[in-house]
């Protein structure tokens, strides 16, 4: 099973180390202390040295706004210094082009 059909499984749903979190958590986001009225709240996954066999230290409960936060700041933490290894694009200065405006019409 990957991870995105595990996620969205009924034996997710019932882990019982997702719903120990959210009641060690009393229901509420761990960082800003929503209740899941303003935004649903989600398990967040600390580590996935354990993914499909969690464990209740591997997760906490977040609301989907500091969800997303959480992600996306541990992402840029982890890939921000990274060189990209490849990219396909080519500099500005390598065949520069005119520029034009793509509105104008053209005189007859």
């Amino acid at each position: 099973m990957d991870y995105l059909n595990y996620i969205s499984s009924h034996r997710w749903r019932q882990h019982p180390a997702r719903l120990a979190e959210l009641e060690a958590a009393d229901f509420r986001c761990r960082v800003c202390n929503d209740d899941g009225a303003g935004s649903a709240l989600e398990v967040h996954h600390r580590t996935y040295a354990n993914l499909f066999n969690e464990q209740v230290g591997d997760l906490t409960a977040l609301c989907r706004t500091c969800h997303r936060v959480v992600t996306d700041h541990l992402r840029r933490v982890r890939f921000g210094q990274r060189q990209p290894s490849h990219a396909n694009i080519r500099t500005a200065l390598d065949n520069p082009s005119s520029l034009f405006d793509p509105t104008a019409k053209e005189a007859i």
